[in-house]
């Protein structure tokens, strides 16, 4: 193998090694796992991997098929699946189906960098967009006037009255008496409930929950009840059920019989119970240093609110006073408006032109603010940057090219006033040509004549430089046209890739003409067969009847049999051909495996020579 295969070898491995780590990274994690000689399969799975995450459609390419792709026309389908679904992607990159389904690796590791940018760009804007969408959705279940009117002074009092309507504390509606200490916890509990309106409801026995018992113990029953034969589980079952539904209410009036006797030692809280000491009073489980501390929090809660309230009604009362007395001065300008129209639209022409000049110096002084800043951050980076020696040298070239920019501008200025000048004066040498000497239209000939040569110079040689290059672009398309050496490999292995399989199936159709063809000749032996036997049959009987029938009857049969035994001595001589030619033809092979034995021989010896020659030819060449 010559350094040039070596060196395409080694780069097409390099090559397949980045495109399995940027695979691998992508998050295609079976790439890592896959075998050496399974570069087809990873390169194909990853690259339908990867489209299927870009793509909004599913790519038409199924695992089981992929694993499967064994065969030449399985890989082919496939290459030219993914070619044509990469050309719809607006692949940048030229790319063709059998560069796919030979693997070339240099041509596809730009597809596969580009295939991975594309991927990861839509998995960020995939993340943006479910970040940024659950938020705003969420919020607008609620608000749907957007955020313009929450900053509104009266819109915020009446979304906070809401939020505290909405969410507020329910207070107790009912105070008991008399003492607690001898209480159960379940009567705690139930007192507690009935404080605030509730009452404790049981869920006790097989009902399954409120109401449900009911139902279940009549359909029980008429389970029961539809059956000719009852089991004894299912009587237990009733039993248990009928107990359960007695104890469960049984427990329900004791609990009514507890409210009942709890509500009699209950009085009515009022809305000044409730405001003033149910808050408080609410804190029986504290000390008494706690219930002070909380009362002094709710008084000064309580001048808090009252005094906001104040200030907001005194900050109404000053916005409505400010609105009439706006209103007034709207109605006078109205006036004044209809008094002087024509003053006024001049006064109002000079205010629009006044606000668009003020507008212009607020726009410029934004500009000058934003250059500044700009600068400031430039100047902050420059200090803290570990390259300022490399700041300098730039920020000098860029002085540097606006210095050339604005000699530039100034030779050009410099250039049409030069020419602007001389085309003046050839104007007026030409308006003083009828009064030029002979010498000077001599000469002034002679310069037109060189002018002339030189022109038509330049143009033969324009055309010359012009059939150079189409000689040159000629040449370039006959380059190309000719195939590379890979191209000629790949070409090659496809070729011999289709022998084969051409091979095979013409194979694969010999077998089949030959089952026919013998298959057939067993079907006409047999009907030969069957009708001999039935012509037997029918004829033996007649045949047996006298003595000359008999003897016609044995030579027919006798003739039959020599008919058999020549056509069976045929086929034998068929097959014993056949034998001999499959024999010759197994001599043959062998010299042939023989062959190619030395053949391989000759040349791994002649592959020694040459790297012998290598190496002398290398010691050669350092003495």
């Amino acid at each position: 193998m010559d350094q040039s295969s070596t060196a395409t070898l080694s780069h097409r491995h390099e090559c397949m090694q980045d495109i399995t780590k940027l695979l691998v990274d992508a998050g295609y994690s079976r790439a890592g796992d896959m075998a050496a000689g399974e570069e087809f399969d990873k390169v194909v799975g990853g690259l339908s991997w990867l489209i299927t995450a870009t793509l909004t459609t599913p790519l038409d390419i199924s695992l089981p098929t992929l694993l499967e792709a064994t065969s030449i026309s399985t890989r082919i389908a496939l290459s030219e699946v993914l070619h044509y679904t990469l050309l719809k992607m607006d692949l940048p990159v030229e790319i063709s189906p059998h560069q796919i389904q030979g693997v070339d690796a240099p041509v596809l590791l730009p597809v596969v960098r580009w295939a991975v940018k594309n991927f990861m760009e839509k998995r960020v804007a995939s993340g943006d967009s479910i970040l940024g969408g659950g938020g705003g959705v969420e919020f607008t279940k609620y608000y749907d006037k957007g955020f313009g009117g929450l900053f509104d002074g009266e819109e915020i009092a009446r979304n906070v009255e809401e939020m505290q309507e909405r969410y507020k504390v329910r207070g107790r509606k009912y105070r008991f008496k008399g003492s607690q200490g001898s209480e159960t916890e379940e009567q705690k509990v139930h007192r507690c409930l009935l404080e605030y309106g509730e009452k404790m409801r049981s869920y006790r026995g097989l009902r399954g929950g409120e109401g449900g018992g009911e139902e279940g113990g009549s359909n029980s029953d008429r389970g029961f009840k539809g059956r000719k034969k009852v089991s004894a589980f299912d009587k237990q079952l009733a039993d248990a059920q009928k107990v359960a539904e007695e104890e469960e209410k049984a427990l329900e009036e004791a609990r009514e019989r507890m409210a009942a006797q709890l509500m009699k030692n209950s009085e009515e809280l009022n809305d000044e119970d409730v405001a003033g000491r149910g808050g408080v009073g609410g804190l029986v489980t504290l000390g008494r240093g706690e219930i002070g501390v909380a009362n002094e929090e709710y008084e000064k809660l309580r001048e808090k609110m009252l005094k906001e309230r104040k200030d907001r009604d005194e900050k109404k009362e000053l916005f409505n006073s400010r609105k009439l007395a706006l209103e007034r001065e709207i109605a006078e300008g109205q006036r004044l408006l209809d008094k002087n129209g024509g003053e006024v639209s001049k006064a109002e022409k000079a205010r629009a032109e006044m606000q668009r000049m003020r507008t212009e110096v607020q726009d410029e002084k934004a500009n000058n603010a934003k250059i500044s800043e700009e600068l400031q951050n430039l100047s902050e980076i420059e200090a803290s940057s570990g390259q300022k020696d490399l700041l300098k040298s730039l920020w000098a070239l860029v002085q540097e090219n606006e210095k050339v920019k604005k000699d530039e501008k100034h030779f050009k200025e410099e250039c049409k006033k030069k020419m602007d000048a001389l085309t003046a004066a050839l104007q007026n040498m030409g308006d003083d040509h009828g009064g030029q000497s002979e010498e000077e239209k001599a000469k002034m000939q002679e310069i037109e004549n060189m002018h002339a040569k030189i022109s038509s110079k330049h143009d033969k040689v324009r055309q010359l430089l012009a059939q150079r290059n189409l000689q040159v672009a000629s040449t370039t398309r006959k380059i190309d046209d000719v195939p590379t050496r890979m191209e000629l490999i790949q070409y090659e292995r496809r070729f011999v890739e289709l022998y084969q399989q051409v091979a095979l199936k013409l194979e694969e159709t010999r077998r089949y003409y030959a089952t026919y063809n013998t298959l057939d000749s067993t079907r006409n032996f047999l009907s030969k067969e069957v009708k001999l036997i039935d012509s037997i049959t029918n004829n033996f009987e007649n045949a047996m009847k006298t003595k000359g029938s008999q003897d016609e009857f044995l030579q027919q049969f006798e003739a039959i049999l020599k008919g058999v035994q020549d056509s069976l001595s045929k086929q034998d001589g068929a097959l014993k051909k056949k034998q001999e030619e499959v024999s010759k033809k197994e001599t043959e092979y062998t010299s042939v495996i023989e062959d190619q034995r030395k053949y391989f021989k000759l040349v791994k010896d002649f592959q020694e020579e040459c790297n012998k020659n290598e190496a002398l030819g290398a010691k050669i060449g350092e003495i």
